[in-house]
């Protein structure tokens, strides 16, 4: 089964991929910790625009949008 692309999680310091005993895998978004009404545990993907979205070192973005996850 091929994976599916996180959009913008896949290149946040935010992402934490979370891999099952049955072999799956999610995109867990780590800002739900501290702002649970903000961002979701599990967003729907892609993520396209996020208010949230801070790029990993030596990452750049091309979406300068802000909306919710």
């Amino acid at each position: 089964m091929s994976r599916v692309a996180g959009g913008l999680c896949d290149g946040c310091v935010h992402q934490k991929l979370v891999r099952t005993g049955r072999g799956s895998t999610f995109s867990m978004c780590l800002r739900h910790r501290t702002e649970p009404d903000r961002f979701a545990k599990y967003p729907p993907l892609p993520v396209r625009a996020c208010p949230g979205f801070e790029p990993r070192t030596g990452q750049s973005t091309l979406s300068g949008s802000v909306s919710s996850r």
